[in-house]
C-alpha cells in the first residue's frame, strides 16, 4: 500500500461511527455524500465533497476530511501542478488590472501577511485592502517574504507529510520568528497544524477592536465567515459591530465551492442574507463564489470592510457585483 492508502486506513480505524460528521456535513442534506459511509469504507460519491472540513472540525476522534481528500487525490490522479513548480502558487497569477493599479501600502515589519493562492492569483486587491486596514489601525505590516501556497489544496496530498512540513517550516522561518497573518482561514489552519505560528486576520482585528475605524453611516451586513473561519464567527460579528455596522441575517453556512451541491447551498446563503446591504466574508474563495453569483448581493472580504471604514474603497472597483457606497467617511 502507498503511504496515502496507509494514512486512509489508519484514520478509518480510529472512527467510532458516532455520526457527528454526518449531522454536520453541509453537502449531505442536499444529496451529497455521507462522510460516515466514507469512514466505514465507501469510496463512492466523493465528487460531492465540498472539502470544507466541517466533519473534522466536529470530530474529536479522527479526521474524515483528510480521508476524503486523500481518496479524491487517488481516484482522480491529482498531482502537484506545474504552476506550483513555476510560481509557488497552485495556479499562475492572473494578469488582472488591480495587480498594477493598487500597490499595497505596507508600513513596517511587525506583522507578516501571507496572501494565499486565491488572493495572490485571482483577487490581489484584497491584499491591498488588508494593507490599508492594518495601516488604519496603526499596525505595522509587510507581505511575508517568499510566500507561496500553504500546501492545503488536494494536489499536495501526493507529497509525504514530512516533505510538506519541511516546506511549510521554511515559509514559517521567512517570518523571522514573527507570527504570520493570513487572509484565508484554510491557510492559517494548515500552517498552524504543522506548528507554524499563524493566524487568520479575524482574531487580530478582534484583539485590536478598539483601534478599528468606524462608519459614520451604519451598514446592514450579513456575516458569512466561510467554513474554515466558522469557529471565529462570534469574533467576526463583534468586529463588524465595532465598526458601526448592524449585523443582520438568518444564519451562516457554506458556499459549496465548485461542486454540484453549491447551487442549493448558495441559494440558502443568499436567502439568509436577504436583509443585508452587503455580505462580509472571511474567506477569499467565498468572496469569489459570492461575487460571481448571478443576481447576488455585493460582497466584501473582512479586510475590505475595514479599509472601507477607513475611507478607502478602491478595491471595490474590481468586484463583479457593484456596491453603491464607494468612499464612506471615517469617524476618527
Amino acid at each position: 500500500m502507498s503511504f496515502i492508502e496507509d494514512e486512509i486506513e489508519r484514520l478509518r480505524q480510529m472512527c467510532i461511527a458516532c455520526g457527528k460528521c454526518s449531522r454536520g456535513c453541509p453537502s449531505l442534506k442536499h444529496g451529497g455524500l455521507d462522510p460516515l459511509e466514507v469512514m466505514m469504507g465507501s469510496d463512492e460519491g466523493l465528487e460531492t465533497c465540498i472539502g470544507c472540513g466541517t466533519c473534522s472540525q466536529i470530530c474529536h476522534r479522527t479526521d474524515p476530511a483528510t480521508v476524503m481528500r486523500d481518496i479524491i487525490c487517488l481516484q482522480q490522479g491529482i498531482h502537484v501542478s506545474q504552476a506550483f513548480h513555476d510560481t509557488g502558487y497552485t495556479t499562475v497569477p492572473q494578469d488582472v488590472p488591480s495587480r498594477a493599479e493598487l500597490v499595497p501600502e505596507w508600513t513596517g515589519d511587525d506583522i507578516d501577511v501571507m496572501p494565499g493562492c486565491i488572493v495572490e492569483c485571482r483577487a490581489p486587491f484584497i491584499k491591498y485592502a488588508a494593507s490599508i486596514a492594518l495601516k488604519s489601525m496603526g499596525l505595522k505590516a509587510r507581505e511575508l517574504p517568499d510566500n507561496t501556497c500553504c500546501m492545503h489544496p488536494i494536489m499536495f496530498r501526493e507529497m509525504h507529510e514530512t516533505e510538506r512540513r519541511a516546506y511549510k517550516a521554511r515559509m514559517g522561518a521567512s517570518a523571522g520568528g514573527k507570527p504570520i497573518l493570513t487572509l484565508c482561514a484554510g491557510c492559517s489552519d494548515e500552517l498552524a497544524g504543522s506548528g507554524i505560528d499563524a493566524e487568520h486576520i479575524i482574531p487580530l482585528l478582534h484583539r485590536n477592536i478598539g483601534s478599528l475605524p468606524r462608519f459614520d453611516k451604519p451598514l446592514k451586513v450579513a456575516v458569512e465567515p466561510g467554513c474554515s473561519a466558522m469557529p471565529m464567527k462570534k469574533e467576526m460579528v463583534a468586529v463588524v459591530k465595532a465598526m458601526g455596522c448592524e449585523s443582520v441575517g438568518k444564519g451562516m453556512g457554506c458556499c459549496g465551492k465548485n461542486v454540484s451541491v453549491s447551487v442549493p447551498l448558495m441559494e440558502e446563503r443568499e436567502e439568509e442574507c436577504a436583509d443585508a446591504d452587503l455580505i462580509v466574508v472571511g474567506c477569499p474563495m467565498c468572496f469569489i463564489k459570492y461575487d460571481s453569483q448571478p443576481g447576488g448581493k455585493p460582497v466584501v472580504h473582512i479586510a475590505e470592510l475595514v479599509a472601507m471604514a477607513a475611507g478607502d474603497s478602491k478595491s471595490l472597483r474590481y468586484h463583479s457585483i457593484p456596491f453603491g457606497i464607494q468612499r464612506p467617511n471615517r469617524i476618527m
